[in-house]
């Protein structure tokens, strides 16, 4: 074989493992990008169940209206997202998260009052106060 041939074989190679070594590396692109939707889509099934299941909770022990649950259903999406945004910050210290989701649990109360009636907003209170006697913290 004269040494034109040689290198011309060897460029080929050489392309060739490229190739193959960039479309593994696209396909593994590919795989993790799709684990990481997949794992985002679980995260929001897992958000959107939460929501449903305070609503429903809600709903039945302060017979909501309609109109109220369609209110109150964005503020605990929103509360849902805020809280799980704290959980997952790594720069925040326990005592921080601990303030954060105060303030965030507060602000999302004060939404809600709004949307409530005075014996709804009672009835609430008392169910959080049981609850905070069953779990103290």
């Amino acid at each position: 074989m004269n040494k034109k041939t040689l290198l011309v074989l060897t460029c080929a190679l050489v392309l060739a493992f490229a190739g193959v070594q960039a479309f593994a590396q696209s396909s593994a692109d590919q795989a993790a990008s799709t684990a990481s939707q997949a794992g985002q889509a679980a995260g929001d099934t897992a958000a959107a169940a939460k929501v449903q299941a305070k609503l429903q909770t809600l709903s039945s022990e302060l017979n909501l209206t309609d109109e109220q649950k369609a209110q109150i259903k964005p503020i605990l999406q929103d509360e849902v997202q805020q809280l799980k945004s704290v959980k997952d910050d790594a720069s925040l210290s326990p005592d921080q998260k601990k303030a954060k989701v105060a303030e965030i649990r507060q602000s999302h109360k004060s939404q809600m009052s709004s949307i409530l009636t005075p014996d709804q907003q009672k009835k609430l209170d008392s169910i959080k106060e049981q609850i905070q006697e069953t779990n103290p913290r």
